[in-house]
């Protein structure tokens, strides 16, 4: 049965796959419904076969149980009834699992696949007429190539055009005199002059504010304060960003009051400027005035730039403060400097003369654009993979003939230029609806959730694994604007740290194809989606698990005091989660499917040392998840060791991500326990003083792992009684020559094995830091010619 569950789904699979739902979506809600009705069949059987497999998975996760775990009787037990029911089962995987319902939902996938496979005739023929009742748009689609919000500060356009007079003007009003003028509302002694920049979605308001940041008269006159606010508006949470921008770390309090006063004491003797980018909210005035409440009284000459779409923000803003409302409307582009920003986009990375053709057609595109960046950015990057006179003469006077530059317009380009790309990459940008408006996405989570949601394919690519064509996809993604990639510099953390925000318009975008697919639920009373929703962002404790039981992805921002749910969630790939306990542990044991597991636990959470000591004895459960992809957590140091030791870490043979490997010497903590993880990126190991000898050293085959590309190799502070072994350990820790970043901290040796680092050194990728624990250590001589040629190493 499962095989033929698996032969229906292709059938069906290879008509969705030749449909594009964009051309009949808007022409025929009973087509869109009966496309629908064929995708469900196929992600029925999906979970069908998803949970006869969980239940085979358990059945083996019960025989490496008893075997490695079970008493002798046990054992002997297991293997009797074993081979009983081996005799007596003809069709072990179905006869297995009858009691359980799992061959009647088997039956009821395969009754609903045969149901949608004798329509997919009428159902072709039906968009074939959709299409040739369209046959303009199918025409500009047969010729299209086969190839195809959180802000800040610093400015992230490429090309910054225009805008001259808008920023003269607003840059005089930052450095004029500061009185309050004349008008209507009563003036007082603490007021903050606010300066609103109005404008339509996607026309610059965000990088004309950056680029006023950047100016030599802001820079050397105001502390610039940046928050991006978005929809969600409330005094706490928009006075926690302002305190964490001035601060440049995250506040500890959490009240209001507490927040407040902590604000009003770090700008106290400071000028600054306070960016409020992309506003939405015109009502709640004690919201605004208890968020002013801060930072009135601060020193003279501070001032507040805001950005919006709509004017009565503008209004909303200079009452709460009690000023008059100083206001820019900012329009489109001037005709010139559209034509030259749509050139640098469209011809980034090409050679301009062999493409002079292009010329005549590009600059009647940029103009009928109507000087709206975001559109040209985006509608570049469409054109870009489609270099043909043919298709942008089609693109101009089939979808830009009634562009009045309108809100409804603008989105309308914004649609077309998501309707053209490769259905794989539609589907992970859909994907990213989910999330809120402002939210942060960092490359390694979002390829994660992606990959586990089932939403990368490695059919067109059998070479690459999914994790490299997610990082392809979000790469593509950011090509064509529909991702901007930003960077941030945390205290005490020299590094950048990179990650990917959509402006609001995309964000917008991904609602609209979105919607009746993606379900983001933001409070435990509603939710506008159907059961059948496969992802759900939770930001609160909600007890889904029946509502939603073929959730994929289980992601909380806040601390969660049940995991029972996860019991009822058999298909479950990945989790991110704040808690963890001994009975959460036992829950998400038997989740047999996950790939993906992460735990962030500060120490208001996980305040006894009694909580860790349940958690692992727990160990004897986790051997279950052997078909993790990446492991991480983060506790303190000593919780963290602890934990890693419960993972069933020779088991993990897919795993590409372990944070922590803590060695021991009691048993089960060898480093040697990972010598068949060859699909090992990234793999921190602590505790390295505690290897024995080099010959377990050598069993780790370190030199085996081709793909690893960070190594971190720590130890511990000891007594120095085996410096010999130290040296002889290091030396066989060797990882392959594939190496990018080696991090070796606390080491004792009076050598280094440098003849061995030296070899690992590939130009320009490779970063080494050496870190000795003790002040007499300096086996590294930077001025030596075997480190001179490392421009990446660095000494601690």
């Amino acid at each position: 049965m499962k095989n033929k569950l698996e032969e229906g789904m292709l059938q069906i699979q290879a008509v969705l796959d030749v449909v594009n739902p964009n051309q009949f979506k808007e022409h025929s809600v009973a087509l869109d419904q009966w496309f629908w009705k064929l995708r469900d069949a196929v992600e029925e059987a999906e979970d069908a076969i998803d949970e006869l497999e969980y239940y085979e998975l358990e059945e083996e996760a019960k025989d490496y149980k008893v075997s490695d775990w079970g008493s002798p009787l046990a054992k002997w037990k297991h293997k009797v009834v074993k081979s009983i029911k081996d005799v007596s089962v003809l069709d072990m995987s179905v006869n297995r699992f009858t009691h359980r319902g799992t061959l009647k939902r088997l039956k009821k996938a395969m009754d609903g696949l045969d149901k949608a496979a004798a329509g997919t005739t009428k159902f072709l023929e039906a968009v074939r007429c959709i299409n040739g009742a369209t046959s303009s748009g199918q025409k500009l689609g047969h010729l299209a190539s086969s190839n195809d919000r959180q802000t800040g500060s610093m400015l992230t356009a490429d090309k910054f055009v225009g805008r001259e007079s808008e920023k003269k003007r607003i840059i005089e009003w930052l450095t004029k005199d500061t009185s309050v003028k004349e008008s209507e509302i009563v003036p007082s002694a603490n007021q903050i002059p606010i300066f609103s920049v109005v404008g339509h979605g996607g026309m610059g308001k965000t990088t004309l504010a950056q680029s006023i940041c950047q100016q030599d008269e802001v820079v050397n006159h105001f502390m610039v304060i940046w928050v991006t606010i978005s929809t969600s508006f409330d005094a706490t949470s928009v006075t926690r960003k302002i305190l964490e921008s001035a601060t440049r770390k995250e506040p500890s309090n959490k009240h209001l009051e507490a927040l407040q006063q902590d604000l009003k004491e770090e700008l106290n003797s400071v000028k600054f400027l306070l960016v409020m980018d992309d506003v939405w909210e015109e009502g709640k005035r004690d919201e605004w005035e208890k968020l002013f409440a801060p930072l009135r009284s601060r020193k003279n000459g501070s001032k507040i730039l805001l950005t919006t779409r709509m004017a009565s923000v503008a209004d909303m803003a200079a009452k709460a403060m009690g000023v008059a409302r100083d206001c820019l409307i900012l329009g489109g582009l001037e005709e010139d400097e559209n034509i030259e920003l749509f050139n640098h986009h469209v011809f980034s990375g090409l050679n301009l003369q062999d493409y002079s053709h292009f010329k005549k057609t590009g600059e009647k595109i940029a103009r009928k654009l109507g000087g709206c960046p975001l559109v040209i950015k985006v509608t570049c990057g469409h054109l870009q993979g489609n270099m043909s006179v043919a298709y942008w003469e089609n693109f101009l006077h089939i979808h830009l003939e009634h562009f009045k530059g309108s809100d409804i317009d603008i989105m309308k380009v914004l649609k077309l230029s998501y309707q053209h790309l490769p259905t794989e990459l539609q589907i992970c940008f859909r994907f990213c609806s989910l999330f809120p408006e402002d939210h942060k996405f960092y490359k390694e989570d979002l390829v994660h959730m992606w990959m586990c949601s089932g939403l990368i394919s490695q059919a067109t690519n059998e070479t690459l694994n999914f994790e490299d064509i997610g990082e392809r996809i979000l790469a593509d993604l950011t090509r064509k604007s529909f991702f901007d990639l930003k960077s941030r510099v945390y205290e005490n953390d020299p590094e950048p740290h990179e990650y990917y925000v959509t402006h609001d318009l995309m964000h917008e975008l991904a609602r609209n194809v979105s919607y009746g697919e993606c379900a983001r639920i933001t409070n435990a009373v509603r939710t506008q989606s159907d059961t059948y929703a496969f992802h759900a962002f939770l930001n609160f404790l909600l007890t889904w698990s029946r509502k939603y039981p073929n959730l994929r992805i289980f992601a909380v921002s806040s601390l969660i005091l049940n995991l029972g749910l996860f019991g009822k969630l058999k298909h479950l790939r990945y989790i991110d989660i704040v808690d963890i306990s001994s009975k959460g542990i036992y829950h998400i044991a038997k989740l047999y499917h996950l790939l993906v597991l992460s735990f962030l636990c500060p120490s208001t959470v996980f305040p006894c040392r009694r909580s860790l000591l349940c958690v692992a004895k727990q160990e004897r459960f986790m051997v279950n998840l052997y078909r993790l992809r990446h492991v991480a957590y983060s506790f303190n140091e000593s919780y963290r060791c602890k934990f890693s030791g419960i993972l069933p870490i020779s088991r993990l043979e897919s795993i590409r991500r372990l944070s922590i490997y803590h060695v021991k010497e009691s048993r089960g903590n060898k480093v040697s326990l990972i010598r068949n993880l060859h699909c090992l990126r990234e793999l921190y190991v602590k505790g390295v003083e505690n290897i024995e000898n080099h010959e377990e050293a050598i069993n780790a085959k370190l030199n085996e792992k081709q793909h690893l590309h960070s190594l971190s190799l720590e130890w511990s502070p000891h007594t120095g009684e085996h410096d010999t072994v130290d040296e002889l350990v290091l030396q066989h820790l060797e990882p392959h020559t594939n190496i990018r970043n080696l991090r070796i901290c606390g080491y004792e040796g009076q050598k280094p094995g440098i003849s061995q680092i030296t070899k690992l050194y590939k130009l320009g990728t490779t970063t080494l830091t050496l870190r000795a624990s003790t002040a007499q250590i300096s086996f590294v001589d930077k001025s030596s010619k075997a480190t001179a040629d490392w421009p990446a190493f660095s000494y601690v």
